[in-house]
């Protein structure tokens, strides 16, 4: 792990207190279910809903994870220092059927599966899938440092997603800059590539790529306006 990596990794441990422990060879769940308010040192900030949904978070997972990142980010670790917020959609209907896509630790070729650390239902109901500070598979090159928040929506292209959603990922967001100060920027999965302009993206496999449109320029806009006065950074939607 590099110096500044190491660097970053404390200062969040320090200021940060992480919503799973390990117990043995699978993690065990600390559940949050209630809302609640903290202070920074500029703004109280109410702390959402969240209720615990965990996929399959094993031994095996966490070597899938490093793995992972020894292939596309040139050293293996599990854990990640926040340093955006990436939205996405589902491109399905239902939370259950997500849930069920990103549970087990493997995709069919053995590699890590998918997932993202939040999953937000068309009610706006918050589920956080795995610790924060989990590396999980949601946006090529940023993985390394970003914490994903999936939208259930967007079927066959549609930009649908609620006013419950935008709501509850507005109030999501603030909690999680208010948590992680190392976070900086917020965008939408259709704009990875004009993200690079942040110097976060880093990707050691050649080819390597996935156009995207989720969660589309309505939702961000809408987003963006609503995040107004945080001093996070967005691209133009």
């Amino acid at each position: 792990m590099s110096k500044g990596r190491l660097l970053l990794l404390l200062i969040c441990l320090l200021l940060c207190v992480p919503a799973f422990a390990s117990d043995g060879k699978t993690m065990a769940v600390k559940t949050q279910n209630t809302a609640s308010a903290f202070t920074t040192a500029s703004r109280t900030v109410t702390a959402p809903v969240i209720t615990d949904r965990p996929v399959r978070l094993t031994e095996y997972r966490r070597q899938l994870i490093r793995e992972y990142a020894l292939q596309h980010y040139g050293e293996a670790f599990t854990e990640i220092i926040p340093q955006v917020i990436i939205v996405h959609w589902t491109g399905s209907p239902g939370a259950d059927g997500v849930h069920n896509y990103f549970y087990n630790e493997a995709m069919g070729d053995g590699t890590l599966n998918v997932c993202s650390q939040f999953l937000v239902g068309r009610d706006g109901t918050v589920f956080r899938l795995t610790p924060e500070t989990m590396l999980d598979r949601h946006a090529i090159g940023y993985n390394w440092c970003a914490i994903g928040i999936e939208n259930v929506g967007g079927v066959n292209g549609r930009e649908d997603l609620t006013q419950e959603q935008l709501q509850a990922n507005a109030v999501l967001i603030r909690y999680l800059q208010a948590k992680y100060p190392t976070i900086r920027y917020v965008w939408g999965h259709y704009q990875q590539t004009e993200a690079k302009q942040s110097g976060l993206f880093r990707e050691h496999v050649s080819g390597y790529f996935h156009g995207k449109v989720d969660p589309g320029p309505k939702f961000m806009k809408a987003l963006q306006e609503n995040l107004n006065g945080t001093g996070l950074l967005f691209f133009e939607p």
